[in-house]
């Protein structure tokens, strides 16, 4: 499959190399399309990774990540990329080879069977449009830049600024996670705080996996808050090069009057400004959360519409804006279920909503 010279392949194994020095050198990439995070959701979530590489002779020009997902009775579909908006499509070098590989992709979907392909870039692309895609804004996307050599303090609200003061006077501290436990700390947080939300949580696999194949190498962050020792609230940083994604955030309950979510907040800014990272995703908002958007972008953060675009192969795409009515029925279910059955449930879900 061609354009201007393009040629496009599924990535094998003897790629590896190529592949990561490439998403190592594209600014707007994230962990999320690189292969280390592509073994942690074919491991935790079994899913039939779907990598595409473009070349122009013997230079890699472009690369698709993508997943194709499976459940009994839903069907198929692939996607680009699951667990997150804003981090799918092309990386690619010129137009040309974006184009070749979305063609590519569309291609493979038929080939497959699948009831649909989508891609989640995040932000308007023309090669979806020009091929038939649909397109839609489901959520609204929020990030940081920061300028080399400036304070990011400067943008933040005085409300904000003053919630870090009271968090310390409260007693809130912050550290980084630097183990097993630690991680394991903030799961049992995360599964109370997203019950609460009336949002399926990650099984119990996923966590302990982040650990295991992402630690390590400095990929994933973990930031505790604590109140006398007890882990109350954290923030799971996914890391990749100058790019830094918060990727959940959650506290206690009783913890936010104690100014828990700045105190996280304000120690991630802080950690931003001393490792040199240039982006800081704050991570997406339903239309509907206006206060959480409001909440993003007093720490200095710019939120625009993310752009999700679906290509019926089998059947028609189901509507995304649905999945983030947090007023919806199954919402107000999953509320009064018991915290113990939620991992369980979640990770079941999570499998087929991603």
């Amino acid at each position: 499959m061609t354009a201007s010279a393009v040629r496009v392949r599924p990535v094998t194994d003897a790629d590896a190399a190529a592949y990561t020095a490439f998403a190592a050198a594209r600014p707007e990439a994230t962990l999320y399309q690189t292969l280390a995070w592509r073994d942690v959701v074919a491991r935790v979530f079994g899913h039939t990774p779907r990598y595409l590489i473009a070349e122009r002779g013997r230079d890699v020009v472009g690369v698709l990540p993508a997943f194709e997902v499976h459940m009994p009775v839903l069907g198929a579909k692939i996607v680009s990329m699951p667990y997150d908006i804003g981090s799918g499509g092309a990386l690619a070098v010129d137009a040309a080879a974006e184009q070749a590989l979305v063609e590519a992709a569309a291609a493979l979907a038929r080939e497959r069977g699948v009831g649909w392909l989508e891609c989640r870039p995040g932000v308007p692309r023309p090669a979806f449009d020009a091929l038939g895609f649909t397109r839609s804004e489901p959520v609204i996307l929020s990030e940081l830049r920061f300028a080399p050599g400036a304070d990011p303090w400067q943008a933040v609200s005085n409300d904000h600024r003053q919630s870090v003061r009271r968090a310390a006077k409260r007693g809130v501290t912050v550290r980084e996670a630097a183990s097993l436990a630690d991680f394991q700390a903030y799961y049992a947080v995360y599964l109370r705080a997203f019950r609460d939300f009336g949002t399926p949580p990650y099984g119990r696999h996923y966590f302990p996996t982040l650990f295991e194949m992402l630690y390590a190498p400095g990929h994933v962050r973990v930031l505790i808050a604590e109140v006398e020792g007890r882990c109350v609230g954290g923030m799971l940083l996914f890391c990749w090069q100058q790019t830094f994604v918060n990727k959940i955030a959650a506290v206690l309950p009783e913890a936010i009057p104690m100014r828990a979510f700045a105190a996280l907040y304000g120690y991630a800014l802080d950690l931003c400004v001393r490792l040199g990272v240039r982006r800081l995703s704050l991570g997406t908002s339903s239309r509907a959360q206006s206060g959480l958007v409001d909440f993003k972008e007093r720490w200095g953060a710019v939120s625009q519409p993310a752009t999700v675009y679906q290509l019926p192969v089998r059947r028609r795409p189901p509507s995304l804006e649905r999945y983030y009515d947090e007023g919806g029925l199954a919402q107000r279910a999953w509320r009064r279920l018991p915290v113990a059955l939620t991992p369980l449930l979640g990770g079941a879900l999570n499998r087929w909503f991603c």
